[in-house]
């Protein structure tokens, strides 16, 4: 049988303590040291989305209606950022724009404000929400895809009609960038 006294073994659960605290220390220390840094391409840039929307009405007599209206969506950023948020900005974009009170009032074909004859014998000249955030993603990834240069502007006009839609690209200068 093995008997130690008091203070002896209290002394030794020490040690062992300061060991065990002593080599959980060095593994972490290794661990951390050991671990890769992200590469800079990894690094998350910032992709900016302004949006700029005018809308007029016409107020005759006691009642009002929708005049002419415009949406413009300004994406600018690193290219290589927009083209990883692609989804991300389509769907920013799509569903800001379905939340728009014009929405409903852009047509399908033809920008005027009047029924011409060919209009008139359609019962709905006005385009689904469906039509609209299809032409808005198809513009999106279009204009996406044909970015060029390290940083990019995208602008994004919609008018009164689905033909209205567009967006384009080109360069974003440095100073505009920052």
């Amino acid at each position: 049988m093995y008997i130690m006294d008091g203070s002896f073994g209290m002394a030794i659960s020490t040690i062992h303590f300061i060991t065990l605290l002593t080599a959980i220390v060095i593994v972490a220390t290794a661990a951390i040291t050991t671990m890769p840094t992200p590469p800079a391409a990894a690094q998350q840039h910032t992709v900016h989305i302004i949006k700029d929307a005018t809308n007029s009405y016409t107020l005759s007599g006691s009642s009002s209606s929708v005049g002419s209206f415009d949406t413009t969506y300004r994406i600018a950023g690193e290219r290589s950022a927009i083209r990883s948020a692609e989804n991300l900005i389509i769907t920013t974009i799509t569903e800001d724009f379905s939340s728009s009170p014009t929405i409903g009032y852009i047509r399908a074909t033809g920008g005027g404000l009047g029924v011409t004859g060919t209009e008139a014998t359609h019962p709905n000249p006005f385009a689904t929400p469906q039509q609209i955030t299809e032409r808005i993603t198809s513009e999106l990834r279009s204009a996406i895809t044909q970015a060029e240069g390290q940083h990019v502007e995208i602008k994004c006009d919609f008018g009164m009609s689905l033909e209205d839609m567009r967006c384009h690209h080109g360069p974003l200068s440095q100073a505009r960038s920052g």
